[in-house]
């Protein structure tokens, strides 16, 4: 009797364990169809048609449909096409194009391929596949299509979600990350993306370290096959905290390197074949255990939607109703245990420290309390000498760089300040936890066409070095003292800034913390080569009103030595405690582009209210508009947006806004931008009126360069919208690097590249053009 009893209660202890620990699935998104279709004996007979004595033909074609589909995948088998030959898929709505040759898909930055994959995914409901060859193909096999996936639409996946359990703790309290713009939680959750898994799986996995590195768990990916097979999907997610605009979303790889994994504390660390951490910025592992009571976030994909954040609940909430951890431990099963609502689909998701915003586990089990298997200190264990630059933050700084111990060197608070680095740093401080020093100058930077020639305040300026060993992939910090804003209502920073070198130069980004220093939130940044000449920048810093801040300046280079970047004339004025009194009057001149009824602007005061607006507008009010508006001493943002989404410059017409003060300074300008773009400016005598990144009207021509063959095997013939080919070409690989550059001709030689994908990018005095195409080897 007492063994009977005895059995009853461990079963029953397994049971409730099994219920409320077991691993969060895979979440399905999509339905995989067999298929079998073999494009072999028809592609190894055909025969290119006499009067074609160069180039290639059409030899199959294959069209794939379902009805309100979200996406389409299609895996191949035995592929196999000779030199020169190419498969072509292209979506019908979204005109996007895949192309593959050769023997297939290449999986890393080595030019691998393999024969039997996945296609990249295309969101569409329709996609055309069309075969190109030759006519040269007797001993190649072609291919097979052994699988079509069709993606769910939003209201079948909503469906299929009521059928399941759902780890919401009382009440869903997950909103869109979008809800969180200009906090630290939103900028760390750049770096989390969603993972379409071979045709139809979905998780969540996110960037760790500063080397393109990514995280997710063992029962997302457990394979090589799975990673080489899996879509990065990264700014999936919602424009605004509310409305139905979509961000534009990113296919960042859709494969990935195999580095290490363990079943245990469910993660997989693999490695993609590009280095996006410059865009989406990166995540790093605390090496602080966690306790009860921590305050956490959980930035997610759940139920395969755009990007949620987790960061209240109505169950175990700390005082102000935010998630926090209810209970850690190192042993088996949950090592971290939280109420905070999560779903099928957000598997793989870090579980982030609000204070330090630093991964303190990986998110993998549902249930209420939900949790993780891999406790940040046990995930540092196991990845070992795997681990990647930047991957693990001892200082407590946020990660990203850190900060050293937060804390006030020295305080200013009479205003207005300013500092221009007369061969002094003053009372900014070079950060202890980047890689290299900034440095003060006069006269020219030492390396030849990047950085300034001269200082645009006084004789000195600061700058960055980007020669060996400062690239690739450095950050050089210079941080300021602590600005105590506790008794002014509106706040102005503003600083000259220099980015002359390569494209790839790398970025410059201003950072503000309340924190002494503890965490950092990105307020201005630019990326890559600005020009040979001194820009101007304002930022808005009325939302630290009232409180103390500090600034820095963090400064990554790029690919290239030609990466100098350099900053003088800084600035911070404000308006006092008593909102400086007076008015001034702006003048807004607005040059409508081909569609003026999707163009509406707005201004908003630095409480949020909206003090002037217009739009839309129709083609009698072509070519311009002008509007003089009055408006209270004080710093404002001026926020235009586009209906359609495509701005007001250039593709439409060559339309662009102009924002300018009584004396005739630029306060904001622009027009290249997609659903909307919005500019920070004060107004007044005390508001330091400026010119602020005055906008220049570019015109980017993605579709309209031809290239022919693709794949290619010797040279590579174009055709451009122009008269002339007057101007320059480079070709760079997939991980960014400069193959071969040259003079623009008809004719481009790539008979000496290896085999694999690379990018054409085109410049003439008019435009700029690009085009992916395939390099195969010759016969």
């Amino acid at each position: 009797m007492k063994n009977h009893f005895f059995k009853v209660v461990i079963m029953a202890m397994v049971f409730l364990c099994a219920t409320t620990t077991s691993a969060q699935k895979i979440f399905k998104i999509g339905d995989e169809f067999d298929s079998d279709i073999k494009v072999t004996k028809t592609y190894q007979r055909f025969k290119r048609a006499n009067s074609n004595k160069s180039g290639t033909e059409l030899v199959y074609q294959k069209e794939f449909y379902s009805k309100n589909s979200s996406y389409i995948k299609l895996y191949f088998k035995n592929f196999d096409l000779a030199p020169g030959d190419y498969v072509e898929i292209t979506g019908s709505n979204s005109k996007e194009t895949i192309i593959y040759g050769g023997k297939g898909k290449i999986v890393d930055d080595q030019m691998t391929m393999i024969s039997d994959f996945w296609s990249k995914v295309l969101f569409d409901d329709k996609v055309v596949l069309k075969l190109y060859s030759s006519g040269a193909a007797e001993r190649y096999k072609g291919f097979e299509i052994g699988k079509v996936a069709y993606g769910y639409s939003e209201e079948k996946i909503e469906a299929t979600l009521a059928g399941q359990t759902r780890s919401i703790c009382g009440s869903d309290n997950k909103e869109r990350i979008a809800c969180y713009q200009g906090t630290t939680m939103f900028d760390k959750g750049k770096a989390v993306c969603r993972l379409l898994i071979g045709g139809s799986s979905l998780c969540t996995g996110w960037l760790l370290g500063s080397e393109g590195h990514l995280m997710t768990n063992n029962h997302c990916i457990g394979t090589a096959s799975r990673a080489q097979n899996t879509d990065y999907i990264f700014n999936y997610q919602h424009q605004g905290c509310t409305g139905s605009t979509l961000a534009q979303q990113d296919v960042v790889a859709q494969s990935a390197t195999f580095i290490k994994t363990n079943s245990t504390l469910d993660y997989t660390l693999v490695k993609l074949p590009t280095n996006p951490t410059n865009t989406y910025g990166y995540l790093s592992l605390s090496s602080a255990v966690p306790a009860a009571g921590d305050r956490i976030y959980i930035p997610q994909h759940p139920g395969g939607r755009r990007k949620e954040i987790s960061v209240k609940t109505d169950t175990d909430a700390t005082a102000g109703g935010f998630s926090r951890v209810y209970q850690s431990s190192s042993g088996s099963g949950q090592q971290v245990r939280y109420y905070a609502d999560t779903e099928g689909g957000s598997s793989g998701s870090p579980v982030l420290d609000y204070n330090s915003n630093l991964v303190i586990a990986i998110h993998n089990t549902g249930g209420c309390p939900n949790g993780s298997y891999g406790r940040c200190d046990n995930l540092i264990s196991a990845i070992g000498n795997d681990m990647p630059a930047n991957g693990v933050d001892n200082s407590g700084g946020g990660g990203g760089g850190g900060g050293g111990d937060p804390k006030c060197e020295s305080t200013v608070s009479s205003f207005p300040y300013s500092q221009s680095f007369e061969n002094t740093l003053g009372s900014w401080k070079q950060s202890t936890s980047d890689d290299f020093n900034w440095a003060t100058r006069s006269g020219s930077t030492p390396s030849r066409n990047t950085g300034p020639s001269s200082a645009n305040a006084g004789s000195y300026y600061l700058y960055v070095e980007s020669s060996s060993p400062n690239y690739p992939s450095k950050s050089a910090i210079v941080t300021s003292p602590c600005f105590d804003l506790s008794q002014v209502t509106s706040a102005s920073f503003t600083f000259d800034y220099h980015m002359y070198g390569a494209s790839g130069m790398g970025n410059l980004k201003l950072e503000a913390s309340t924190d002494k220093g503890a965490t950092w939130t990105s307020v201005w940044q630019k990326s890559g080569n600005q020009g040979n000449s001194w820009s101007s920048a304002s930022v808005n810093l009325n939302s630290y009103a009232g409180s103390q801040v500090k600034l820095r300046f963090n400064g990554t280079t790029g690919s290239t030595w030609q990466g100098d970047m350099a900053i003088d004339k800084l600035g911070l004025s404000t308006n006092g405690s008593g909102g400086g009194g007076g008015n001034s009057t702006v003048t807004l001149e607005i040059v409508l582009d081909n569609y003026p009824g999707e163009t509406t602007w707005e201004i908003k005061n630095s409480a949020g209210s909206i003090v002037s607006s217009g739009g839309t507008y129709s083609n009698a009010d072509k070519p311009k508009v002008t509007k003089t508006i009055t408006l209270s001493n004080g710093c404002y943002s001026l926020t235009f947006k586009d209906s359609y989404g495509d701005g007001i410059c250039c593709a439409y017409g060559s339309g662009s806004y102009t924002l300018s003060s009584s004396t005739g300074a630029v306060l904001a300008s622009g027009g290249q931008f997609a659903s909307s773009e919005t500019k920070n400016f004060c107004v007044g005598e005390s508001a330091n009126e400026s010119f602020v990144e005055k906008f220049v009207p570019t015109t980017q021509v993605i579709d309209d360069l031809m290239i022919y063959p693709n794949p290619v095997q010797g040279a590579l013939s174009l055709k451009i919208p122009e008269r002339e080919l007057n101007g320059t070409y480079k070709i760079v690989n997939v991980t960014g690097a400069v193959i071969q550059t040259g003079k623009l001709s008809r004719d481009i030689s790539v008979n000496q590249m290896q085999e694999g994908v690379y990018i054409l990018e085109v410049k003439t005095d008019k435009s700029t053009y690009s085009k992916t195409f395939v390099k195969v080897k010759g016969k």
